[in-house]
């Protein structure tokens, strides 16, 4: 089983019970004090841990001593072990500890919103705010549940393959042209294998990484269809589930592990050993996200690397780069202090903490930011600049649903370490797994098929 499924008639429920609770000022966590009860009243924010959080807990330190205490407030910012946010945020809801602000994973959002854990964005927050964010508000964004903004992104998570240029060179490849299709992604890794002599290899491939069917799987496949969302391929359009579309990266994934040009181990690489594994100069290319910039600089990383777009299976074109306008934040439903929370939470989501944020490599959301001194002139970071092709992914219900047998990551992950396994059964059980549960849902009434069109 999933996490509670969304409904129509619970969304308005979840809405009046979120309110009640604000009224009656309920909620024990750890906001319910104050650093100095005479003067201050403390604001606690969760967050994932990484090279981000140590940028915004050194900005809140020094807010809270000018700008913080002339409010009355006292922020409290707690990184949170970054492999298991999600079970602390939920066990945080679920014990009654949960934080006056959170960094709500965009994917989540649906879910916390329909377990009554998040607010209304429209009720606290002044509306310059949300005039900003309105790019990342389309009705179907995964940010917006019942046609309401329930959280703001900060980051713009725009996604690429970054190559080692000097791999490409020394395997005879032009870093100029890089692989636009998966046949040319297997080409490019078997030469750069073959020149790297057992120190370099083509591809990394981090079965282990937090998010990598989404990240590493989902968005190559989305990126030369644009009717696809994630997590099982679900099409608003026709409101069918269509995985069979998976097939061609699979295969190119198998037959990358199978002979041996991917990175080795493969099977359990995580994402901070494939990062360094690149940083190294150890691997030719790597589908990921803006992300790695930060990383890459926190590593000192001397390698030449540069962002191409992403590759599509063959025969199809690049028609969308799928983007995550990341890192949005959400206000708790259980604060005992809401106006003072959606005060922090401006600051939160404002241009003063994505300057801070540039000044670490991270990629914000406003244009000014991106032309600021603190990066205009990195140039791996400029080239994830948001562009024409990179458009923020569509949100899928399929987070919401009960779905029977082995959910879409097993699957994946079974048919890429077994390359023996057949893929058309696979994604065949896939997609009758997926679809007889949406279908059950709609059929109910527990979910509107309006909620994810375009």
């Amino acid at each position: 089983m999933t996490d509670p499924v969304l409904t129509r008639r619970g969304f308005l429920g979840t809405l009046a019970a979120g309110a009640a609770l604000s009224l009656a000022g309920c909620g024990s966590g750890p906001s319910s004090g104050s650093a100095d009860p005479g003067a201050l009243t403390t604001i606690v924010i969760w967050d994932r841990a990484g090279a981000h959080a140590k940028a915004r807990q050194e900005f809140f330190r020094v807010w809270n001593e000018k700008e913080g205490r002339s409010r009355g407030i006292a922020v409290r910012y707690e990184p949170q072990a970054t492999d298991k946010y999600e079970e602390i945020v939920r066990l945080g809801f679920q014990t009654k500890r949960a934080p006056d602000l959170f960094h709500s994973p965009s994917a989540q959002l649906g879910a916390f919103v329909a377990a009554g854990w998040v607010r209304p964005l429209p009720d606290l927050v002044g509306k310059a705010v949300l005039d900003k964010a309105a790019p990342y508000h389309q009705k179907n964004s995964e940010l917006v549940w019942g046609g309401v903004p329930y959280a703001v992104p900060t980051t713009a998570f725009t996604n690429r393959m970054v190559i080692n240029a000097d791999l490409f060179e020394k395997a005879g490849l032009d870093p100029d042209a890089p692989p636009a299709t998966f046949s040319e992604v297997r080409r490019a890794a078997a030469a750069i294998t073959k020149a790297g002599g057992g120190d370099a290899f083509g591809m990394l491939i981090p079965i282990k990484a937090t998010g990598f069917r989404q990240w590493s799987v989902d968005v190559p496949i989305m990126a030369g269809d644009a009717a696809l969302a994630q997590f099982g391929l679900f099409n608003a359009a026709t409101q069918t589930y269509e995985p069979a579309k998976y097939a061609p990266l699979l295969e190119l994934y198998r037959a990358m592990i199978t002979d041996k040009t991917a990175y080795p181990g493969a099977a359990t690489l995580a994402a901070d050993v494939a990062i360094n594994a690149f940083g190294k100069g150890e691997a030719g290319m790597y589908i990921t996200s803006s992300a790695i910039v930060s990383s890459l600089a926190d590593l000192g990383s001397k390698v030449k690397a540069v962002a191409a777009p992403l590759p599509v299976p063959d025969g199809q074109k690049l028609v969308r780069s799928p983007m995550n306008a990341g890192y949005p934040y959400a206000i708790s439903s259980t604060s005992q202090n809401p106006e003072k929370a959606a005060a922090v939470f401006e600051v939160m989501v404002g241009d003063a903490v994505q300057q801070a944020l540039a000044a670490k490599a991270a990629p914000p959301l406003n244009g000014t930011v991106w032309d600021s001194a603190a990066i205009k002139d990195n140039a791996l970071l400029q080239q994830f600049r948001p562009g024409e092709l990179d458009r923020q992914w569509p949100k899928t219900p399929s987070g919401l649903l009960q779905v029977d047998g082995e959910s879409v990551d097993q699957t994946v992950e079974k048919l890429l370490l077994d390359p023996s396994a057949a893929l058309e059964p696979a994604l065949t059980g896939m997609r009758q797994r997926m679809q007889a549960a949406y279908d059950a849902a709609v059929q109910r009434g527990d979910l509107d098929p309006q909620e994810f069109r375009a």
